[in-house]
């Protein structure tokens, strides 16, 4: 007996029910995303799904929430899930200075605490963003540009090629436990070198959780400096990037990293 499906069966389902004649799109959508973050969805499928929620912005935003609990619900598995950090009334809220540094890929908007840089953004996301991340990590912004001087030296030299590893403390307070774990292992991955979310879910002890870990970079409060652009797909695709694709492609050059096949 033939075992090989015809072409026809392989093309997405998905997109045959959202075409059907009354069908609601984002119904199809939706009533798929609980399969696409458990991983049961086929190929073609999450290819449609991921055209359609790039142009929706209603389903983007559902898909996101599913993804985020999926993540919570990995917490609960591996018995690490810990009550989030409340701003109540009371709380301390730690001072963060901040100033920008011009790059290659665009001015960027760097903030340092007592503790270390704790937050680099690029500038072509809103301000607003900037100053609501560090909010919510409980840290109010204060204009200082002579307090980034040494962050924004190392920058420099990093983006001229005269360095290839950053040697400053930073600071991840603010963020989950789990998200510091992928953090961490993702800051030991070497100028030039390329590594997978599978990778780094490994280097934390959890294999299974390679979207959860694509899920916590995409919340790194301090790209470049923990190079999460280093961090791939398995099959050696670019995967995705909060500053953008062109972006992680630039970061990529200048450390003369390329993907197989590029």
């Amino acid at each position: 007996m033939d075992t090989q499906q015809p072409l026809k069966s392989r093309a997405s389902i998905l997109a045959r029910k959202a075409s059907k004649a009354g069908a609601d799109p984002c119904d199809v959508a939706c009533e798929a995303m609980p399969g696409y973050v458990v991983g049961d969805l086929p190929d073609a499928d999450q290819a449609w799904l991921h055209v359609h929620t790039s142009t929706c912005r209603y389903c983007h935003n559902e898909l996101d929430w599913y993804e985020r609990i999926d993540n919570l619900l990995e917490h609960v598995t591996e018995s690490e899930c810990r009550c989030p950090e409340l701003s109540l009334p009371g709380k301390t809220v730690r001072e963060a200075r901040y100033g920008t540094v011009p790059s290659p890929v665009g001015d960027l908007l760097v903030a340092v605490s007592d503790e270390g840089v704790c937050e680099v953004s690029f500038a072509r996301e809103s301000s607003e963003d900037f100053f609501s991340e560090l909010k919510q990590r409980g840290f109010t912004g204060k204009a200082d540009q002579h307090a980034i001087d040494d962050v924004a030296s190392q920058l420099r030299d990093y983006f001229s090629g005269r360095r290839k590893q950053f040697e400053m403390t930073v600071d991840l307070s603010g963020m989950t436990p789990f998200t510091q774990q992928v953090l961490k292992a993702t800051a030991s991955v070497p100028f030039g070198k390329l590594s997978t979310y599978q990778d780094i879910a490994r280097a934390i002890g959890k294999p299974g959780a390679s979207r959860a870990v694509g899920n916590a970079l995409g919340r790194n409060p301090i790209p470049v400096v923990v190079p999460c652009h280093r961090i791939v797909r398995s099959d050696w695709t670019i995967g995705g990037y909060t500053g953008g694709l062109d972006i992680k492609q630039r970061l990529l050059s200048i450390e003369g990293s390329a993907l197989p096949g590029c």
